[in-house]
């Protein structure tokens, strides 16, 4: 397999690492951090904004439009497109420079932007869902990319709790600002809620990243492979973190795909009421990241980290016993488990992840994260949508007998948690010198 040569460009910037004495938040705020985690946190809420506040739009977009039927490939292709634009953001880096590339993902997320509040159809409506998707994917790596590059190792537990709390806050604020703008101004604004946020992106971006360094005039072109090494395999923290972080989010993708529904009709939930349900693991994964991030052992944040599978497993097995009794306060202690586990697994594993990669894939490794959490929320979807046709789940909830459905489904949530804890114990975190 070719080598990755690493070539300088905004995210190697080192200068300011010789003192690997503070871990603390003081520290992460401190300049030059305080300014490049603002940028990380502003592309990375940009993504998180985007998923949760114009959700909950498309449906009254498509159908406003006639396109009904389209609704599923509407966000299939939003989701494909994330996954495409992770696997070419390390190419595009290498070709424009970190700070350059961002920028020009912020242009394509805006004009997808103007492309989808601009559709006459619903396939228009699936173009703009396309370029914001590719911009989102490219987005979101080049951040995580950024994480590995910019900021010595000793902090990074805290960046990925402040990314939990920027997660938690697009969680509680997207659906209320989409919601609000649909209902005073329609659906054409609602789609573009986001400006604030990449009008800020732009704002910070050029400021908060040193510059592109130009490449040596003559340099030789290199081959690089799209997929880094060890990726998936079974005798590295590489490829059973991969894994690990895999199968977690495809156990999740149970929730995401059927508790909503399985709320209002089991429950008789309100959409309020239901939306309250889905943000408390949001919430409760953005509480319990802060003190995981404050703990400095590596052997203990270890160990959370191998445990947190089991907490999930707990988490989806309650979370099916709340319907089931039609008891809600158990399937919110199910959601608070679930983020909880998030929170123990999330940040380790991906640093465990990067710090075990080969050097010279490491920028390649970094960017592929997002696109390998999203993949296993689309594997968990296909899963769980086949046993959800297999137990007729939407017939038999609505006729009062979910038993079987909801313990079959989230009994397989359970299932791939206990694969994803098998996967957890080959992985290892060590911290390489800053």
């Amino acid at each position: 397999m070719d080598q990755m040569t690493r070539e300088p460009d905004a995210s190697q910037d080192t200068s300011d690492t010789s003192d690997t004495s503070d871990t603390g938040w003081k520290a992460l705020l401190a300049p030059p951090h305080g300014l490049r985690l603002m940028a990380v946190s502003i592309g990375i809420g940009l993504h998180a904004f985007n998923e949760v506040a114009i959700g909950p739009v498309l449906p009254i977009a498509v159908t406003a439009l006639g396109g009904v039927a389209l609704l599923p490939f509407v966000y299939a292709v939003f989701f494909a497109s994330i996954m495409a634009g992770g696997l070419s953001a390390s190419p595009l880096r290498r070709r424009l420079g970190a700070r350059s590339a961002l920028l020009v993902a912020g242009l394509v997320y805006a004009v997808g932007m103007i492309v989808q509040c601009a559709a006459l159809d619903a396939y228009g409506l699936m173009a703009g869902r396309v370029l914001q998707g590719v911009a989102d994917g490219w987005i979101v790596a080049l951040c995580y990319t950024l994480i590995a590059d910019l900021f010595p190792p000793r902090l990074v537990p805290r960046i990925f709790a402040a990314e939990a709390m920027v997660w938690a806050i697009a969680a509680v604020l997207g659906p209320f600002a989409g919601g609000l703008v649909v209902e005073h101004f329609g659906w054409r604004l609602a789609l573009a809620v986001s400006v604030p946020v990449i009008a800020l992106f732009f704002v910070v971006m050029p400021f908060a990243l040193p510059a592109d360094r130009a490449k040596p005039a003559g340099a030789a072109p290199v081959s690089h492979a799209l997929l880094p090494p060890r990726l998936f395999g079974l005798s590295s923290t590489v490829g059973r973190g991969s894994w690990l972080l895999f199968l977690m989010t495809a156990a999740q993708s149970v929730s995401t795909v059927f508790l909503a529904y399985t709320l209002h009709a089991r429950l008789d939930l309100s959409p309020v009421h239901v939306g309250l349900v889905l943000i408390t693991l949001s919430l409760s994964w953005s509480a319990a990241a802060i003190p995981v991030g404050n703990i400095a052992s590596v052997e203990k944040r270890q160990a959370i980290m191998r445990a947190g599978p089991l907490v999930q497993a707990c988490g989806a097995l309650l979370v099916a016993t709340g319907l089931y009794l039609m008891l809600l306060p158990i399937v919110l202690f199910g959601q608070m488990l679930n983020g909880i586990a998030f929170a123990m697994v999330f940040a380790s594993a991906n640093q465990a992840v990067i710090e075990d990669a080969d050097p010279d894939h490491r920028i390649t490794t970094s960017a592929l994260l997002p696109a390998l959490e999203t993949s296993g929320y689309v594997a968990g979807a296909v899963i769980v949508g086949g046993l959800g046709s297999l137990f007729q789940a939407q017939s038999s909830v609505m006729a009062g007998e979910p038993g079987h459905v909801v313990f079959a489904l989230w009994g397989a949530a359970a299932g791939l948690s206990l694969l994803s804890f098998l996967a957890a114990r080959g992985v290892v975190l060590k911290l390489r010198a800053a």
